[in-house]
């Protein structure tokens, strides 16, 4: 998620979630942790403002990191309440559905009745078959 955008606080917060993945990768979940709590508190003030959509979706990212996915979906679902068509919010959203809360149903909606009609990509289109499959529902070959 590129997020750098005018807004200097928020590119620095983007260079911060970046340094607690590398945390995480490290083992240091710890100061990855600390990292994060920062951001969110920034961004809690900056999610406010005029970049409102790019703050809430750092959030979103950050709180992926912790594998916080109900917290990180509500923050999705704040963009689309603003941005009702945003793809990457679109797309996080029916990634944690799918794989991290294991929502199958909920993601085959998502993808098929609001992701896939504004860009039907071949990933877009995978991870509606993915859903479909834990549902146990069979396409045919032309589909």
């Amino acid at each position: 998620m590129n997020q750098s955008t005018q807004d200097p606080e928020l590119a620095q917060i983007e260079a911060d979630i970046s340094t607690a993945i590398d945390f995480c990768a490290d083992g240091q979940d710890r100061r990855a942790v600390v990292l994060l709590e920062k951001c969110h508190q920034k961004l809690r003030f900056l999610s406010i403002g005029a970049h409102r959509v790019e703050a809430l979706g750092l959030w979103a990212l950050s709180l992926g990191v912790m594998e916080e996915w109900e917290q990180a979906l509500l923050k999705y679902e704040q963009i689309l309440s603003i941005e009702p068509e945003n793809e990457d919010a679109l797309w996080q959203s029916a990634q944690i559905l799918l794989r991290q809360l294991e929502k199958p149903e909920s993601a085959r909606i998502l993808l098929s009745e609001r992701l896939l009609p504004l860009n039907r990509t071949p990933e877009y289109a995978d991870a509606l078959r993915e859903a479909e499959a834990a549902l146990g529902i069979e396409r045919g070959a032309g589909a």
